[in-house]
């Protein structure tokens, strides 16, 4: 079971690339809800740092449908980004 779980990552490293991106974005998510914008960014930031290593990856390895996903998870992840500044200089301009 081992053996197929690894071959599995190997031809679909792209997908669990974006998967986890998306995680660390969710995790920045959660930290907003819970009323901690410093730590969103800090989530947020490592999802965006994996988003372009994945992003990176596939276009020296020639993906460029990998790539164009993971670009539009990028577009996407910097717009939550912005979100969440926008929400921390909201409670830093009403405290």
């Amino acid at each position: 079971m081992l053996h197929s779980f690894t071959e599995l990552a190997k031809q679909h490293w792209v997908i669990g690339g974006i998967f986890s991106s998306l995680i660390w974005l969710l995790a920045g998510k959660q930290s907003l809800s819970n009323g901690n914008p410093r730590a969103a960014l800090g989530w947020q930031s490592v999802g965006i740092f994996v988003i372009l290593v994945v992003l990176g990856w596939t276009i020296a390895e020639g993906e460029w449908l990998g790539s164009a996903c993971s670009i539009l998870v990028l577009c996407f992840e910097v717009q939550a980004m912005r979100q969440t500044l926008a929400a921390q200089k909201g409670r830093v301009a009403n405290p």
